[in-house]
C-alpha cells in the first residue's frame, strides 16, 4: 500500500535524524563558540587615559575589544612569565578583538566576596605604557527553580492533552501545535544568539548556532502538517523532531537556566523561556506523538 511505504520511508528518516547526531559533534550552544557563563567582565578605566584609544568588553564579556584611534601601534601585553604570542598588536585606525588570559583567569576563580574581581591589562602604545583596568562581576544567578518548572509544564501540557486525546483530533491538533511551538522556540533562540558575535557575518552565526536543528526544523515543520492532515506518518516525524530538540540539540543550552549571564541580542530572561519551552516541549511532543502513533491513523477531518 502506498501509504505504508511513505510511512516507511518517513521512519527511515526519522531513524537517521536521530541517530546520525551520535557520531558527531555537538552543535554550540551559542553563535559563535559563546556560552552562558556565571560571571562578566567588564571594563573600567585606561590608566593614564590615552586619546583615541577605546577598550571594552564585547559579546557579554567573552572577548575584549580595543579600538585603536591613536597614532601608534598597540601592543597588548603577555602576561608576566608567559610565552604567549597570541595576544594583538593593533595597528593606528584598527580594531581587534581577542580573549585575554588575565580575564580568563578572574572568571574561573570562585565567586569572591561583593561578587566582584579585579584584573588588569597592560598596554604598550608607542613608546608609552597604559593599563586597562577592569573587573570580572557575578550578577545574582536566576531563578532557576522557575525555569525548571516551567520546562515541565511545557512536557506536560501537550503530553496530557496528546495521550488523553489520541485517537481523535484533539491529540493530533495538540501534537502538530506544540511541535510548531517548539521549532519555533529554537528558531528565536538561533536568530537571537547569532546577533552576538561583532566579528562575523550574520549569516554563517546563524549555521553555527543552527547545527543539526537545520534537519529538525523541517523535520518538525513537514511532521505537524502532516499529522493535521492525518498522515500515518506524521507523528513519526514529530517524535522525530522533538527527540532531536529535547535529547541532542537542547541540552547543552540548559546551562542558560542555572547561569546569570547569557549570549543572547533580546535579554537572559527571553532566552531562558525559548530554552524551557524547547527542552520541555520536545519531550512533550515524544511522549504525546507515541500516544498517538499507538492509537494508529485517525481519519481526517
Amino acid at each position: 500500500m502506498p501509504g505504508v511505504r511513505i510511512a516507511q520511508l518517513l521512519l527511515l528518516v526519522a531513524m537517521t535524524a536521530l541517530l546520525l547526531p551520535g557520531g558527531a559533534t555537538p552543535a554550540l550552544a551559542h553563535a559563535g563558540g559563546l556560552s552562558s557563563s556565571t560571571s562578566e567582565a567588564r571594563v573600567l578605566a585606561i590608566d593614564p587615559p590615552v586619546p583615541g584609544l577605546d577598550v571594552r568588553a564585547a559579546e557579554f564579556g567573552a572577548r575584549l575589544r580595543i579600538e585603536n584611534g591613536t597614532g601608534d601601534t598597540v601592543v597588548v601585553e603577555s602576561p608576566d612569565g608567559s610565552p604567549l604570542a597570541a595576544l594583538p598588536a593593533v595597528a593606528s585606525g584598527a580594531v581587534a578583538y581577542w580573549v585575554d588570559p588575565r580575564v580568563t583567569a578572574a572568571a574561573a576563580g570562585d565567586r569572591p566576596d561583593g561578587d566582584r574581581l579585579a584584573w588588569s591589562v597592560p598596554l604598550r602604545v608607542g613608546s608609552s605604557v597604559a593599563t586597562v583596568h577592569g573587573e570580572q562581576f557575578w550578577p545574582p544567578p536566576p531563578a532557576t527553580a522557575l525555569w525548571v518548572a516551567l520546562a515541565l509544564v511545557a512536557l506536560a501540557v501537550p503530553a496530557v492533552v496528546g495521550v488523553l486525546g489520541a485517537g481523535r483530533r484533539l491529540g493530533r491538533v495538540a501534537l502538530a501545535a506544540a511541535t510548531v511551538v517548539v521549532i519555533g522556540s529554537h528558531l528565536l533562540h538561533v536568530f537571537g544568539s547569532a546577533g552576538v558575535p561583532e566579528d562575523q557575518p550574520y549569516a554563517l552565526m546563524l549555521l553555527s548556532a543552527a547545527g543539526y536543528a537545520l534537519l529538525g526544523w523541517p523535520l518538525g515543520a513537514v511532521g505537524a502538517w502532516l499529522t493535521v492532515r492525518g498522515h500515518v506518518g506524521g507523528p513519526l516525524l514529530c517524535v522525530a523532531a522533538g527527540g532531536l530538540f529535547a535529547i541532542v540539540i537542547t541540552p547543552i543550552d540548559a546551562f542558560t537556566l542555572v547561569e546569570a549571564v547569557v549570549p543572547f541580542s533580546w535579554g537572559a530572561d527571553f532566552d531562558r523561556l525559548l530554552v524551557a519551552l524547547t527542552l520541555g516541549g520536545g519531550l512533550g511532543v515524544v511522549v504525546a506523538g507515541m500516544a498517538v502513533l499507538r492509537r494508529g491513523p485517525v481519519p481526517a477531518a
